[in-house]
C-alpha cells in the first residue's frame, strides 16, 4: 500500500529533479540553437526516465503505473517539443502541456483514492479486500 510517506517521498523526487534541471540550465545559460535545445529536451527526458526509475522504489500499484505512464508521455512530449522548436512553433504549447502534465502527476500522488492506506493498518474503507483482509483478521484476532 502507498502510505502518505511513500507518496510524499515520490512527490519530493518529482519536485526536486525538474527544479534541479531548470537550475542547471539557468546556470549554463540559454542555448537557443537546435543542438542546445536538443540537449535541453534530451536532459529533460533523462530526468523523466530517472523519475520513472524511482517510482517503483517509493510507490506501488496503480499509482506507480500511472506515474510511469505519465513519465513516458513526458519523454514523448520532450521529443515533440524539440521537433516543434526546430519547426519554429511557439513554445507556449509545449510549456502549457508540460505544466498540465506536471499537475496531473502531482494530482495522481496527492488525491486519495479508495485504495489509500493512510494509517498503515487498513482502516480506510475499501482499502483491503479479499484474501489479504481475511489473512489479516486471522493473524491479528
Amino acid at each position: 500500500m502507498n502510505n502518505w510517506r511513500s507518496r510524499l517521498a515520490m512527490l519530493a523526487v518529482m519536485l526536486a529533479m525538474p527544479q534541479a534541471h531548470t537550475m542547471t540550465w539557468e546556470l549554463i545559460g540559454k542555448i537557443n540553437t537546435d543542438e542546445g535545445m536538443a540537449l535541453f529536451h534530451g536532459s529533460a527526458a533523462a530526468v523523466d526516465f530517472f523519475i520513472l526509475w524511482c517510482a517503483p522504489r517509493f510507490i506501488s500499484g496503480r499509482i506507480c503505473d500511472h506515474t510511469q505512464t505519465l513519465c513516458l508521455v513526458s519523454v514523448v512530449a520532450n521529443y515533440v517539443g524539440w521537433y516543434a522548436y526546430t519547426a519554429y512553433a511557439p513554445p507556449i504549447y509545449y510549456n502549457n502541456f508540460m505544466w498540465g502534465l506536471c499537475y496531473v502527476q502531482w494530482a495522481v500522488l496527492l488525491l486519495v483514492d479508495r485504495h489509500a492506506d493512510l494509517s498503515g493498518l487498513d482502516l480506510v474503507r475499501g482499502a483491503g479486500g479479499g484474501r489479504y483482509q481475511e489473512n489479516f483478521r486471522k493473524a491479528y484476532t
